[in-house]
């Protein structure tokens, strides 16, 4: 690849029967060493991202619910829904170029405090009485936008300082963050709307933020960036970041895939409640119930996930969640009205499964890309995220019409499956599981002594 060449080149000469992974090792080499205290790091920033987060999804959620009370409207819902996506999947290329090019520290501050003074305007705003629907969909997306340079910037700061035997562990356990969030924040949300009204909660997602602010700012992050001269030139940074996910043909099929599969499963997601009042003449007491399940599995599979660390074998993982949360969508379309207990178990299965997805697809990343370049690429990724969804509703909202809502589970979970197939089956996929594999460990230190001896240095090491 010539991205990895480059590097070479400044490393010294490589020579040409060198193996791709041989000299992701000596790209990996150049980044910054772990804190010897790397655990409570990570604990610090943690604690301020779950206020930040939880406190976010609250005021997000009493924004739709604002919506959902002063227009009744399905177009509204959707549309304050697209303002809390699009932001985030446009920008998030350019949010992982500047992660790159300047302290990632410094970005994850800006991007917290951008998100908590908008908010503290907002509320401001609500709190003269010029609160409006109007308002709330730009409050979502200048969240959005916030997210869009946050997101990349937190996922290539993780590779610095963990060790990659525990990527997935602490991938998992910021997922299990945004679970959590997804969960508390619409019962949170809408308490607090109704209990203390709209305002209140903007200001504490504003107090979140300040939260995240300042555990970061505590937080002893390695000032690593991309110096280059290219770096310098936002079109050149960006065109090198596809330039290193296009060099990379495993991760770029990877990526198609991921992406086929994320947007069939998202818009299928969706139709969860209407699967249980459709199919299963279901109210809303029995839709909670559905989402409850899949809530409290979803959070079981990642504590498994959290206390097994994943194994080496990343890819492997990922085909099998993805195969698995097909197989219960197919299985979840051929029920038939009275077998609704049966809905309610599939979906816990499924969030087990789907619990194997994410972490193990975000480290593979994590291990594979250059560390000065691990912006733009995660950048990419938020980006293929992030419209994955608006494209999966919109195929799920417009084909379900067409086929019923039980039909298209399975057609979705056949596609589902069949992605999650080829990602565990396809030879240049498994090519790239093993690679992942053999550069999983640490690499050694190496210490090197000078002795001087009649006038000349020799160097002796020891690992």
């Amino acid at each position: 690849m010539s991205d990895y060449q480059e590097h070479g080149k400044k490393a010294g000469s490589v020579s040409s029967k060198q193996t791709k992974s041989d000299i992701a090792v000596k790209v990996q080499a150049q980044a910054p060493e772990l804190s010897h205290n790397w655990k409570r790091i990570i604990v610090t920033i943690w604690i301020g991202q779950a206020f930040s987060i939880l406190t976010a999804y609250s005021s997000m959620y009493a924004g739709v619910w604002y919506v959902t009370e002063t227009t009744d409207s399905a177009l509204m819902l959707a549309i304050a829904s697209l303002c809390s996506m699009l932001p985030q999947g446009l920008l998030s290329p350019i949010g992982g170029v500047v992660a790159d090019r300047f302290n990632r520290k410094y970005v994850l501050m800006a991007a917290d405090a951008f998100v908590g003074v908008m908010a503290l305007l907002m509320g401001m705003v609500i709190f003269m009485g010029h609160v409006s629907v109007e308002l709330v969909l730009v409050m979502s997306a200048l969240r959005s936008v916030g997210q869009a340079f946050h997101i990349p910037a937190m996922e290539s700061t993780m590779p610095l300082l963990v060790p990659k035997r525990h990527l997935v562990r602490i991938n998992t356990l910021n997922q299990s963050l945004w679970s959590m969030a997804l969960i508390v924040g619409p019962v949170f949300g809408i308490f607090l709307y109704t209990a203390i009204g709209f305002q209140m909660v903007l200001f504490l997602n504003a107090f979140g933020c300040a939260m995240a602010v300042l555990t970061i700012a505590t937080a002893k992050i390695p000032d690593f960036h991309d110096t280059s001269e290219e770096a310098r030139h936002p079109v050149k940074a960006l065109k090198a970041g596809f330039a290193t996910l296009n060099a990379d043909r495993g991760l770029l099929v990877m990526a198609g895939i991921v992406m086929a599969v994320m947007a069939m499963y998202t818009g299928v997601d969706s139709l969860f409640p209407l699967m249980t009042y459709d199919q299963f003449n279901g109210d809303g007491y029995m839709a909670s119930m559905v989402e409850a399940a899949y809530g409290v599995t979803s959070l079981v599979g990642m504590g498994i996930l959290f206390v097994w660390g994943g194994g080496r074998r990343l890819l492997h993982l990922v085909a099998f969640s993805g195969f698995g949360a097909g197989i219960v969508l197919v299985l979840a379309g051929l029920l038939t009205p009275d077998m609704f207990i049966f809905f309610v178990i599939l979906t816990g299965i499924s969030g087990v499964i789907e619990a194997f997805f994410s972490g193990p697809l975000l480290a593979v990343l994590q291990k594979r890309i250059p560390p000065e370049k691990m912006g733009r690429v995660m950048g990419l990724f938020t980006t293929v995220s992030a419209l994955s969804s608006p494209i999966g509703l919109a195929l799920a909202g417009t084909c379900a019409e067409f086929t019923g809502v039980a039909n298209w589970f399975i057609i979705a979970g056949i596609v589902v499956s069949v992605g999650g197939i080829l990602l565990g089956t396809l030879p240049i996929l498994r090519k790239l599981d093993k690679e992942i594999a053999a550069t999983f460990d640490e690499p050694k230190v190496v210490k090197r002594k000078v002795e001087v001896r009649s006038g000349e240095s020799k160097a002796t090491s020891k690992e």
